[in-house]
């Protein structure tokens, strides 16, 4: 894929403050450390900022059952690699938004990124790829959150 055509224009970052988050229990009622709290606040965060930057797009309309996300590897950085393929079923050229959530074999949001797809043409599969911004360790899976066709 050409890099014309994908651009990541936002990148939602998960820092190392999820690593703790795993072990992080207070030894006295049970409550959640601090440790916790700061990675709960950094999810809510992205997923938050994902959701801004999707919502700047007007005109749009929902293309989430457009595009699938493959099965995630890892490049030679150790980062997470997710295959996506959209389809454009529109009737013209368009551009696409799209949230990729990375979680983690609990389920837990352990990344995102939004890339930018340009000029996608109707009815023809065009391939992208979301990388996550850091190495993920496990077993992390790629969701297609939101998708905005424009």
């Amino acid at each position: 894929m050409s890099r014309r055509r994908t651009r990541t224009i936002c990148a939602v970052s998960l820092m190392a403050v999820l690593a703790p988050a795993a072990v992080g229990c207070s030894d006295g009622g049970g409550t959640p450390s601090s440790e916790v709290s700061r990675a709960s606040a950094a999810i809510a965060s992205a997923r938050s900022s994902a959701q801004a930057e999707l919502g700047k797009i007007k005109g749009g309309s929902q293309a989430k059952r457009e595009v699938k996300a493959g099965r995630v590897s890892r490049d030679g950085a150790g980062r997470s690699v997710a295959p996506l393929t959209v389809t454009n079923r529109g009737k013209h050229t368009a551009n696409y938004a799209i949230e990729v959530n990375f979680r983690d074999a609990d389920g837990d949001l352990v990344d995102a990124v939004v890339l930018h797809l340009s000029k996608v043409p109707p009815h023809q599969p065009t391939k992208a790829t979301a990388h996550s911004h850091r190495k993920l360790t496990g077993h992390i899976t790629a969701q297609v959150g939101t998708a905005v066709r424009y």
